[in-house]
């Protein structure tokens, strides 16, 4: 080999104290910006194996790039003249650097947004609507903030970078021999080889060693911001496509479906169900709306007063009704919550998977297509988002209607929100087609998808916005910017609630049922969220109103706790005589204080007294009378939770086992 080695070894030397120095300072300004202080310093016998722990995920990346980027080219340039290595590596260590800290950046921005580290819900955002995307970030003075301190901190860093590697070369080298150098590129190469692995164990250094604590923030910023990534690109690929390729039962160290479907608490005759028969059902065939409201969260709700009133003519009907507070959206965001109330689905998206094209069993919409009814999909975004027009008439939708052809019926001119037509224009096509399916003695389905709730908040000119407090959320009278926020919540429920007004004064108000839930709560509402706000960061808004003489709702507390996944079955059972479905949930109306309980992704468990988090194991009780608070003291987890979140384990398994089987089975016959 004839290349200098001095001058290269001071561009890496400069490159990774740098790449060091970028890892740590976005992971302290994540912990300066984000971390919640008074739990934290609770914690603080762990931080010296968090800082070690961190310079090891740190110590791995940099070993990893050295690798790829300088100790196998070497081999390469030692066939051109020997200061070609030193100019390729300035320019693939600068862009390197810039890369990484556009990543920590993304990473940073990505915290403000979620509370948490990029996961694999970053690759859902990145593929909504470019257009609503980029309106995102033009809106938000923060995120431009962001964008302008990356630009100016990369250009600082590069300079740092060539001004360093410059000052540390000699003037003067004398070329060692080709046999040391050699020698040196060698044992340089095993020891990164050792470091990028990042352990001498049986395991490398991986994703589960990033707990270190009994503080699940702390524990978040263990991994650096290029790991974040790369475990939100490894949970993609497994979701969307790996999974279909998988033997789920070998997997989980699972003999057969029947011991599986054991585990997840099934025997023969629960899995799939029974209505009981009813000639009254039969008659009526009452018409099911399902509406999917955006961001729906229950802790604005609960703070609804004539003062802060968010609620709009929904309030009247919320305190009609049947209200739940204390529920929990089993994903974190729109796409995932539809999949997986429509097709049970933990698997996501599978609107645009390799499965796209499967039909599967699991779908909630056959029970009512097995019983006649007319099946719908309003949307009021694009119907290409998300290939939704394609997918969803394969899983029992007669049809598809989105945003274009809302405005052409009504002959508006598109409304400036990026992310969908004005809920009214959403809510009136859906007064027509139930108007149209009642007049050809049709009983209809549709499944409503609201999306002006979703920043940035776009309203139309004529909307009179109420008196709302954001004092009621901990936030100042004059804060702008939460006001926005309360005014695109009090606008869809207020429009919810108008609709609901028009169908009770409808004379068919007395065969039609109405669900309404949040697809997830309002990110990044909670400032700071402590363990006393598990519940609130988690929580989402759900509602049915069903006519008198089918209500078996009817003594089920307000209180009630539950998930997503127990909504299908509690409709199936007020609206459906003598059919089939799945139950992954369990009915409103058979819950008890004793087993009522539900869940989040990311492991967080709501039971009638507190809230789990099943990653620490810790469980704690409610603090207030209206349990919206928690007392921060843990507890542990008794027998009988354990077993309910061992059980949901295995049922996440059983519905991807049969999700797969389905695909497989229509791959195969394709072939």
């Amino acid at each position: 080999m004839s290349i200098k080695i001095h001058q290269p070894l001071a561009l890496v030397f400069s490159f990774s104290i740098l790449l060091l120095l970028l890892l740590f300072a976005g992971r302290m300004s994540e912990f300066m910006l984000f971390a919640n202080w008074g739990e934290v310093l609770q914690s603080a016998q762990y931080f010296v194996a968090f800082f070690i722990r961190a310079l090891r995920f740190d110590i791995k990346y940099l070993s990893t790039l050295l690798l790829l980027f300088a100790w196998i080219p070497l081999i390469v340039f030692a066939l051109f003249p020997a200061g070609w290595f030193s100019t390729y590596l300035r320019w693939a260590f600068s862009l390197l650097l810039v890369l990484t800290c556009y990543i920590v950046f993304i990473d940073i921005g990505y915290m403000y947004y979620f509370q948490k580290p990029i996961d694999v819900l970053i690759f859902g955002f990145l593929e909504d609507d470019t257009n609503a995307i980029m309106a995102i970030m033009l809106s938000n003075y923060r995120l431009i903030g962001l964008f302008i301190l990356f630009c100016l901190f990369s250009y600082v860093l590069v300079t740092l970078f060539l001004s360093l590697s410059r000052n540390l070369s000699p003037e003067n080298t004398v070329q060692p021999s080709r046999k040391k150098q050699f020698l040196t590129w060698f044992f340089s190469f095993l020891l990164l080889v050792v470091l990028a692995r990042g352990s001498l164990d049986t395991f490398p250094l991986q994703r589960k060693h990033a707990s270190v604590s009994d503080n699940n923030f702390l524990n978040s910023l263990v991994m650096n911001s290029p790991f974040n990534v790369y475990y939100a690109f490894s949970d993609k690929k497994v979701n969307n496509q790996a999974v279909f390729k998988q033997d789920l039962l070998k997997l989980n160290d699972l003999t057969s479906l029947k011991q599986l479907e054991e585990k997840a608490g099934y025997d023969e005759d629960h899995l799939r169900v029974k209505t009981p028969e009813s000639v009254l059902l039969d008659q009526l065939k009452p018409h099911v709306i399902v509406v999917q409201m955006e961001s729906w969260s229950s802790q604005i709700a609960r703070k609804n007063s004539p003062r802060n009133n968010v609620l709009g003519d929904f309030a009247q009907h919320a305190a009609q009704d049947h209200f739940y507070t204390h529920f929990f959206s089993n994903q974190y965001a729109t796409n995932p919550t539809i999949e997986g109330l429509l097709l049970n689905s933990p698997i996501t998206p599978l609107s645009q998977s390799i499965a796209s094209k499967t039909h599967f069993k699991l779908s909630n919409i056959l029970p009512f297509k097995r019983k006649g009814y007319t099946t719908q999909f309003l949307s009021g975004g694009y119907s290409s988002w998300r290939n939704h027009s394609q997918f969803w008439p394969a899983q029992g939708f007669d049809r598809y209607i989105g945003r274009s052809t809302i405005e052409s019926t009504y002959q508006v001119d598109a409304s400036d929100n990026p992310w969908g037509v004005y809920e009214e224009y959403v809510f009136k096509y859906l007064e027509k087609t139930l108007e149209e399916a009642e007049s050809a003695g049709e009983s209809l389905f549709s499944f409503v998808l609201t999306t002006n709730n979703h920043p940035p908040v776009r309203l139309p000119d004529n909307v009179r916005i109420p008196e709302l407090q954001p004092e009621a959320y901990g936030y100042a009278p004059d804060n702008n910017e939460i006001r926005q926020i309360l005014s695109g919540y009090y606008y869809q429920t207020d429009q919810l609630g108008r609709f609901i007004s028009w169908v009770k004064q409808s004379d068919f108000k007395n065969r039609v049922i109405i669900m309404a839930t949040g697809d997830h709560p309002l990110r990044h509402f909670v400032k700071k969220p402590s363990l006393k706000d598990l519940f609130n960061i988690h929580a989402v808004a759900t509602y049915f109103y069903v006519p008198e003489s089918l209500d078996k709702l009817v003594g089920t507390p307000d209180n009630l706790v539950g998930s997503h996944y127990d909504l299908f079955p509690t409709l199936f059972e007020l609206s459906l005589s003598n059919a089939s479905y799945y139950s992954f949930g369990q009915s409103l109306m058979e819950k008890s204080t004793e087993s009522e309980y539900g869940w989040s992704t990311g492991g967080k468990f709501i039971f009638s007294d507190g809230v789990a988090d099943t990653q620490t194991q810790q469980f704690y009780r409610w603090e207030n009378a209206e349990k919206s608070l928690l007392n921060p003291r843990p507890l542990p987890l008794d027998a009988a939770k354990k077993k309910s979140v061992e059980k949901e384990k295995y049922r996440t398994i059983l519905k991807k086992y049969l999700l797969v089987e389905d695909y497989k089975a229509t791959d195969k016959s394709a072939k």
